[in-house]
């Protein structure tokens, strides 16, 4: 593995552990709210968090296909197997998963069959609510040929990463309330993805390969953060973590090498576990709050390594159908 992968897993390592800590929740008892500690943990990572996980997805599809000359026919197959089933699979799952869960939440599943198969288009207020991801991340690869087209061409690079910063700032309606595929939020995640190609086309992370550049990265960051609430506070914290990533892959290149080879399963499956920490665990059995950041590290640590667990077991012994619904290679 070379020194630019390395500190790219380092990389995806941070930001999947910050993706979890996101999603953690564990209630107050005293408001019946969410502990403040949840958000106020997460918050300093919120402009970046996503916008990363966008970025380093448009990052490995140069690096993996892109740069090899992947013909759009094989990539498409490609995704087909491991977005779309995934995606298809989990949507189901997690439906019906929400639903035996109705005991135990507040906001229940009322099952329908137009609701079950509207949860396949529309995300928000329904149990597939954070595969979005999938569905934007579907999207893009579909604009294969137009990143491949881009990426011959220095001018139109420049230009097309212009314009997705202008498109950034453009507001989208045209699904209306429901939002159907997330269509009306692409605009805030193509310019991510875009920089991902753009980033390691031009071989950028060499400029912010020493300590001096993650200081001052640092120190925009926190300034955007702090006094405005642009695109460019998260493009700001990317860059930062980038150098951070690769300060700490030069002493340390195995850092979350037990789980970072499987980013993907833990953001699919990481809300199996941690709303079992939350629900039964914390809340109907051992809810103590003098032993809340015990059951705050027990939460994150089970969102990553369960999924990390299931995996190396499907690999091992599951079907090859298994393996493609939980986004493995088949051929493992």
């Amino acid at each position: 593995m070379n020194e630019r992968i390395q500190w790219l897993a380092v990389l995806r390592g941070l930001n999947i552990i910050f993706v979890v800590m996101g999603h953690v929740q564990l209630i107050d008892m005293s408001t019946g709210f969410n502990h403040d500690f949840c958000l106020r943990v997460t918050n300093p990572f919120g402009p970046f968090r996503m916008p990363l996980f966008i970025f380093c997805s448009g990052g490995l599809l140069y690096l993996s296909r892109i740069q090899k000359k992947w013909n759009t026919r094989d990539l498409y197959i490609d995704k087909f197997y491991r977005i779309l089933c995934p995606f298809l699979f989990f949507v189901v799952f997690y439906y019906f998963f929400k639903l035996a869960l109705n005991p135990f939440t507040k906001t229940k599943v009322v099952f329908s069959i137009g609701d079950f198969l509207e949860s396949f288009a529309v995300y928000n207020d329904h149990p597939s609510a954070h595969l979005w991801f999938l569905a934007v991340l579907l999207f893009f690869m579909l604009l294969y040929p137009l990143f491949k087209w881009l990426c011959r061409n220095d001018v139109s690079m420049w230009i097309f990463l212009l314009l997705s910063i202008i498109f950034y700032h453009i507001d989208s309606n045209l699904c209306g309330e429901k939002n159907y595929f997330y269509i009306d939020n692409l605009h805030l995640y193509l310019v991510f993805f875009f920089f991902g190609i753009f980033f390691f086309k031009y071989e950028l992370y060499h400029y912010l390969s020493t300590l001096w550049s993650f200081i001052i990265f640092v120190i925009l960051y926190v300034v955007s953060y702090l006094f405005t609430d642009l695109i460019f506070t998260s493009l700001l914290g990317i860059l930062m973590m980038i150098a951070f990533s690769q300060q700490i892959a030069f002493y340390h290149s195995s850092l979350f090498s037990s789980f970072r080879e499987y980013i993907y399963q833990i953001y699919l499956m990481s809300f199996i576990f941690q709303p079992f920490v939350e629900l039964i665990l914390w809340k109907k059995i051992f809810y103590n709050e003098n032993y809340f950041i015990l059951f705050y590290l027990l939460n994150v640590l089970a969102g990553i390594y369960l999924p990390v667990f299931v995996s190396k077991l499907t690999e091992r012994y599951g079907h090859k159908w298994l393996k493609i619904c939980l986004g493995l290679k088949a051929s493992t």
